[in-house]
């Protein structure tokens, strides 16, 4: 196994986590009972991280740097939404309409008073830097 297997192989095993952390993270919103829960966002978002997962695994099978930064692309529009969604999630905890600064959420999110969502996207952040560096290598082979 060369550098690039292995970084490829551990960017498929963050996926997998942080989609789990996801889907436990939406059941327990869903839960709740939050009002105006952005249904849409989450369709985009689950939507664009499955297709990411799926290609990301074809991407093992072929080692094709244009399939590694399609992959890399369609991740990374996921992850756009998932920041949406950081933000309504946001604005339904302190029922507030916008919030003040993306640092505002993220802080919020990182302070770990909410660990499934902190892992969730510290994880998934993981993910993003691990693929791009899969593509930076697969690039470079």
């Amino acid at each position: 196994m060369d550098m690039l297997d292995v970084v490829a192989w551990g960017v498929l095993v963050a996926l997998v986590a942080t989609a789990v952390l996801g889907v436990t993270s939406l059941v327990l919103w869903r839960r709740h009972g939050a009002a105006g829960f952005p249904t849409a966002k989450v369709a985009a978002h689950v939507t664009l991280q499955v297709v990411s997962i799926a290609l990301w695994v074809v991407f093992l099978l072929t080692t094709s740097p244009w399939l590694a930064w399609l992959t890399f692309g369609v991740i990374t529009a996921g992850q756009v939404v998932g920041d949406l969604l950081m933000f309504a999630s946001y604005r339904a905890r302190r029922r507030v309409d916008r919030v003040g600064s993306y640092l505002a959420a993220a802080g919020e999110l990182l302070r770990f008073s909410r660990p499934i969502p902190a892992l969730h996207a510290l994880i998934g952040a993981v993910g993003w830097f691990g693929m791009l560096l899969a593509c930076l290598l697969a690039t470079l082979a």
